[in-house]
């Protein structure tokens, strides 16, 4: 999963939102680092990328792109799940996606003393281009693929990964679909098992 796939999953508590939102820039043990609420988000988020790499659906997903995106297929994966998540936002979530994500950019701001430097970096962009909402379209897909090839060290097309998404679109739909029921349940066990 990738943004909005970690905040979707996340409970409706702040420090949790904000430790989810964060734990790619955070290395080692957050509770060295981090109130306890915010290291909490971050091992929700170390325990759904867990949850997700080992998950058959998602393998076979990733299977899917791994001829044209190679190792960076997983990465690809977590995006196209954003896109599908967005473009069918109303099955999933009571309040439409324009409202989560301005509340959504609105809470972590309030937190931003406790953004990484990575995260600073790249949050105002985030929330000025409104990265969450444009994943509903293929526009807003092929552009945040884009943005990863832009910023791997390694020259990739992980944009073009759009064309395999487009030749088996409700296979990708499908596997979502059973995937995110999947990782809902997952992160009520993670949070009821007091990780």
């Amino acid at each position: 999963m990738n943004f909005l796939g970690h905040l979707f999953l996340t409970p409706d508590d702040d420090e949790l939102l904000l430790g989810n939102f964060i734990a790619d820039s955070v290395k080692g043990d957050p509770f060295r680092k981090y109130p306890d609420g915010i290291a909490k988000g971050i091992m929700l988020h170390r325990s759904i990328d867990q949850f997700t790499d080992r998950h058959p659906l998602v393998r076979r997903g990733v299977d899917r792109l791994r001829q044209t995106q190679g190792r960076y297929a997983p990465v690809v994966i977590d995006v196209i799940y954003d896109h599908i998540l967005a473009s069918e936002w109303d099955v999933y979530h009571t309040l439409a996606l324009t409202e989560f994500a301005e509340k959504t950019y609105r809470k972590l701001e309030a937190m931003d003393h406790h953004f990484p430097p990575r995260v600073e970096q790249f949050f105002p962009y985030m929330k000025r281009q409104n990265w969450l909402v444009n994943y509903s379209s293929e526009w807003g897909l092929e552009r945040s693929l884009m943005g990863l090839d832009r910023r791997v060290v390694h020259e990739t097309e992980m944009h073009r990964s759009i064309e395999v998404f487009r030749e088996f679109p409700e296979e990708f739909r499908s596997e979502f679909r059973q995937f995110i029921r999947d990782a809902q349940q997952e992160v009520s066990h993670h949070l009821s098992s007091g990780l």
